[in-house]
């Protein structure tokens, strides 16, 4: 039977990792179909096990055969197919995360999916992780981690962007972000893009998106309507706000089905 579950990480580490998520159909002859991930600001390593997952994005589809892969911002909603006898163990990471361990350029990953071995990203331990338990997964990531808890001018950089952009639900210009950070806008968008994979403009999107996504699959009232959730998460109106869905979740708001797609465990 298919299994969706969700882990926190100790404090110390929750800097680094926002949560393991974990699609587990290990004990299943059946496929798992017709589900969807959409973006959400993060990047994610996807250690594999079994028979693998098939994912279609862009029109791309790709096999991950059991092993351990590097999951680059995505700007568009991935269609995954979960194979029988599989389970995929999710390590979510902030979108600030990479500047602390990598001084590769983060955007050759963004709508890309690849074995970690080809990143270049020098961490040893992940390509160890297939067939461990989440327990012994944690404390591998926490010992991999422990040495770069110390902040440089760069990693504060990416860290107070990206938390001012989530902090404001995206709703924030990045003529106003940049000033805020004393510095200029083209600094500020070379380096935010360098490090967590996106420009400024496409994480405020995405951030404003995922929170309408939440609105539509956990309604606060009933009186909940599409134009007071474009409202609400700053949309121009709600012509821009059913172009923006449609983009990146490859369907109306109307025509949205919660039951599509993995999304996080409300709290």
């Amino acid at each position: 039977m298919f299994k969706y579950e969700e882990y926190d990480v100790d404090k110390e580490l929750a800097y680094f990792i926002k949560k393991l998520w974990i699609l587990d159909n290990s004990t299943s002859y059946i496929d798992v179909t017709g589900k969807s991930v959409l973006p959400n600001g993060c990047f994610n390593i996807a250690v594999i096990q079994g028979n693998g997952l098939m994912v279609t994005h862009q029109g791309r589809e790709q096999h991950l055969t059991q092993g351990t892969y590097f999951c680059g911002q995505m700007t568009e909603a991935i269609s995954v197919t979960i194979t029988n006898g599989s389970k995929a163990t999710m390590i979510q990471l902030h979108a600030w995360t990479p500047v602390h361990f990598s001084s590769v350029d983060m955007y050759q990953f963004h709508d890309q999916i690849v074995p970690f071995e080809l990143t270049g990203i020098d961490l040893d331990v992940i390509g160890k992780l297939p067939g461990k338990s989440v327990q012994s997964i944690c404390k591998d990531i926490s010992l991999t981690f422990a040495p770069y808890l110390i902040i440089s001018a760069c990693s504060r950089l990416i860290y107070l962007a990206t938390m001012m952009l989530l902090k404001n639900k995206g709703c924030y210009t990045i003529k106003k972000l940049a000033e805020d950070l004393k510095l200029s806008t083209r600094y500020l968008q070379i380096m935010f893009k360098k490090h967590t994979g996106l420009t400024p403009k496409q994480f405020a999107v995405i951030i404003k998106l995922r929170s309408a996504v939440d609105g539509i699959a956990y309604p606060q009232t009933d009186q909940s309507s599409f134009m007071s959730l474009a409202i609400d998460n700053h949309f121009y109106d709600q012509a821009h706000f059913n172009n923006t869905f449609r983009s990146i979740v490859k369907t109306s708001p109307k025509k949205f089905n919660a039951l599509d797609y993995f999304l996080s465990l409300k709290r």
